[in-house]
């Protein structure tokens, strides 16, 4: 039974990046799905008949299907029993993970359905209802999710597609819809990622027995072998003895080695620029290259370690063994000399048309007195010069940081040369550094900086414009999304409008009343300016200001409205004296009156006024939207305060903005000026609102246009995508719809109080932003 597992038992365990990139993203599904569970999708529909539309005899293939999940978990556990106390931890984890989506899944069947999940469906032969999500696929799914890390790749392969063949039998017995399905698999990622997280995942690592015995095979006897602290997922490093006493450097990789630094590859070659990379398919070719990178290097001249051994020891391991690794750079105290002739054996390998790949002070080493370069693993035999180029940026960030920028750069230029530094120059930037010296040091940017000013002004050239290495940055990706997101949710909404009504509702409107309502609205533009001078405390002319504000709408179509306020404000200030840290604090106070402003009038106008939204018609579930919110806020909370890095940015930037309040609040001249602005704007727009709704016949309370608006301000402006378009129409006809209105009123309202409030101004604010520029203003 132990050669279904991939690893020896009371192996450490580590916290894997991918078991939370899987937990997000089981919460991203699961949200998704309990969010759409009583809306059945075209395709959804076709699945279900597609697999419930084969002949009946089929059912039983299906409950054997359906039932073999539940023979696969108990086959599991059994495989771990059958191990002794070798792997309670292993069995503590499935336990742990199976009972949590037991729970959640019984949990959520009675919330959304008021009913309790049927635990064995296959054995009844009445029709089940369906139910969200589907327990036995999210049952399977935390168990597997947990235990794969132990099992070996058959195996894994096996159990995930059972849980595709449970999943699809759910459907054939019509135990629920393929969202239900997706919700159970969703489930399921969350509960045995949650545990591994919790718990850690086994390391992965070839045991040192195995690895002596695997040496011997290889014809290399040892007397003992040690693990060493570092590695990476799936492989081990240790230091062995031969009998003669001489150290001999082993890398073993174990079954995961492979797919571990795979993905790292393809995932950095997706992200970054980076060409001349090395892929390696498998255990066997990776040892391989590794093994030709130095034969290779050595016989063009550069001083790497003697080669033992390279091979395969049978399906569990790949192994290369070297002479020892000596005593690294980075761990003594060195001289300018020694780090010329680092330098000068990287001029050695580069001229070669070689590259290092992980090249730090960490890899260059001293062996009885001789320097040697060793981790050849990721080295690439016909290198581009960017790959060498980075090179050169890993290993002056590695000296910087070891002796100082200044001595660093010299030891470089007298070992490789000013033509070498030249062309890394533009790749002198932290997207080229190894993740580990990013997270080593305190402020990696200024270092790199440093490094950057001490070269051109050492070689006498200027500093280029950076390169562009990264092909995809986060935030690239955010806008995409949400633009999706956007439209999903307004092609939901325009779906079930009726445009004829709607173009007939507008030729029914009392066009006098419309044009009242669009002159109202162009005169929001006066309390943001003033708005803007209470923020700044100076005094400024009004005009120019007024027309800033018009400006911002004409900019809002291509930025998001804060990054583009933020901007244009910058530029207008500048021309008075004002500096640009003053122009950013006044936009944090204006960003946060206003939100107590919004946040004051919505929690009034429920509290006081007589105001009624019908958030509990149609497909509305007031209880799962509060209960998402909910998770999400404790989810903030929970990175906000466990995790380092975001509590290092996140709580800082609280602080500052408290203090700007503070400083604020001990000035009532611009405290209520401010605030007064910032809701006489409000105002305004909730009256043009109310003009319009009155123009098409279908009047709400002022009272009501004010939470409509201003919610929708708040709610549109969370979606970073420019002006809101798309997103500030769906939720302000939405709210209507709660308030009262029909959808083909509320979505004609809708359209015309954004052309009023948003579409003329921003065609209104090019005009305006050219007066500005001919004037000096900006």
């Amino acid at each position: 039974m132990s050669h279904y597992f991939a690893n020896e038992p009371d192996q450490p365990r580590v916290r894997r990046a991918r078991d939370a990139v899987a937990l997000g993203l089981g919460l991203v599904l699961l949200v998704w799905a309990a969010a759409n569970v009583d809306r059945v999708a075209a395709v959804e529909a076709a699945i279900v008949d597609l697999a419930q539309s084969i002949p009946l005899w089929f059912d039983e293939i299906y409950r054997l299907a359906y039932f073999g999940g539940l023979v696969l978990l108990l086959v599991l556990v059994i495989g771990i029993l059958a191990q002794g106390s070798k792997r309670l931890d292993l069995l503590r984890d499935v336990v742990l993970a199976v009972l949590a989506s037991i729970g959640i899944a019984a949990f959520l069947v009675w919330f959304l359905d008021g009913s309790f999940p049927v635990i064995f469906p296959e054995f009844i032969d009445s029709d089940v209802e369906f139910a969200f999500p589907i327990m036995r696929v999210a049952v399977l799914t935390s168990a597997i999710t947990v235990a794969s890390p132990n099992l070996v790749r058959p195996v894994r392969r096996f159990a995930w597609l059972m849980i595709f063949l449970v999943a699809t039998s759910g459907l054939g017995l019509g135990l629920g819809l393929p969202g239900d399905a997706g919700g159970g698999f969703a489930l399921g990622l969350v509960a045995g990622a949650s545990i591994l997280l919790i718990f850690g995942s086994p390391s992965g690592y070839p045991s040192p027995t195995a690895v002596m015995a695997a040496m011997s095979g290889l014809g290399v006897s040892l007397a003992d072998v040690e693990p060493t602290l570092d590695g990476s997922w799936g492989i081990r490093r240790m230091v062995g003895r031969l009998n003669d006493g001489t150290e001999a450097d082993i890398k073993a990789y174990g079954r995961d080695a492979t797919d571990s630094q795979y993905l790292a590859r393809v995932w950095r070659g997706l992200w970054f620029r980076e060409s001349g990379q090395t892929y390696s398919g498998s255990r066997v070719q990776a040892v391989e290259h590794e093994a030709l990178a130095v034969l290779s290097a050595k016989s063009l001249g550069v001083p790497t370690q003697k080669l033992l051994a390279v091979g395969v020891a049978g399906d569990d391991m790949a192994l290369i063994a070297m002479s020892g690794r000596g005593e690294a750079v980075s761990d003594i105290d060195v001289s300018e000399d020694v780090l010329v002739d680092v330098w000068r054996a990287v001029a050695r390998l580069h001229a070669a048309g070689m590259a290092h790949g992980a090249l730090t002070l960490e890899a260059v080493r001293f062996e009885h007195g001789k320097l040697i370069v060793t981790d050849l693993g990721g080295a690439s035999l016909s290198a581009p010069p960017v790959r060498q180029s980075i090179d050169v940026v890993n290993l002056l960030f590695s000296t910087s940081v070891k002796v100082g920028a200044e001595d660093a750069v010299v030891a470089a230029r007298t070992g490789l040369g000013d033509e070498a530094l030249i062309a890394a120059l533009p790749f002198m930037q932290t997207a080229a550094l190894l993740r580990q010296q990013r997270s080593a040091v305190d402020k990696p940017k200024k270092i790199v900086a440093d490094i950057r000013d001490r070269i051109a002004e050492a070689t006498d050239v200027e500093l280029p414009e950076e390169a562009k290495l990264r092909r995809v940055r986060p935030k690239d990706l955010i806008m995409p999304a949400l633009s999706l997101i956007a439209a999903y949710a307004l092609l939901n909404m325009l779906t079930d409008i009726d445009f004829v009504a709607v173009w007939a509702v507008v030729q029914d409107a009392s066009w006098a009343l419309i044009i009242l309502g669009f002159v109202i609205g162009q005169t929001s533009f006066l309390p943001e300016a003033t708005g803007m001078l209470f923020a700044t405390g100076y005094d400024l002319p009004l005009k120019p200001l007024t027309i800033l504000q018009v400006s911002v709408k004409w900019i809002g179509l291509a930025v998001p409205s804060a990054a583009g306020r933020v901007t244009m404000n910058t530029l207008f200030l500048r021309k008075y004296g004002i500096t640009p840290a003053i122009a950013l604090t006044q936009g944090i106070l204006d960003g946060i009156a206003g939100f107590v402003v919004e946040a004051g009038i919505l929690i009034l106008a429920f509290l006081v006024a007589d105001t009624t939204f019908n958030l509990t018609s149609g497909d509305v579930r007031l209880g799962l939207i509060f209960a998402i919110v909910v998770a999400l806020i404790g989810v903030s909370v929970f990175v906000i305060v466990r995790v380092e890095k975001v509590r290092t940015v996140v709580l800082p930037a609280l602080k500052d903005a408290w203090g700007l309040l503070w400083s604020l609040l001990k000035n009532p001249t611009r405290t209520f000026g401010l605030l007064g602005s910032n809701l006489a704007s409000r105002t305004i727009l909730a009256i043009t609102m109310w003009f319009i709704l009155q123009a098409i016949g279908a009047p709400l309370p002022l009272v009501t246009t004010l939470v409509a608006t201003v919610a929708t301000n708040l709610l549109a402006g969370l979606v970073p995508i420019p002006g809101g378009i798309g997103v500030a129409e769906a939720v302000l006809t939405s709210l209507l719809v709660f308030a009262g209105l029909g959808t083909d009123e509320a979505f004609a309202a809708a359209v015309v109080f954004r052309i009023a409030t948003f579409y003329l101004p921003a065609a209104e604010g090019f005009f305006a932003m050219k007066w500005l520029e001919a004037n000096d203003h900006l």
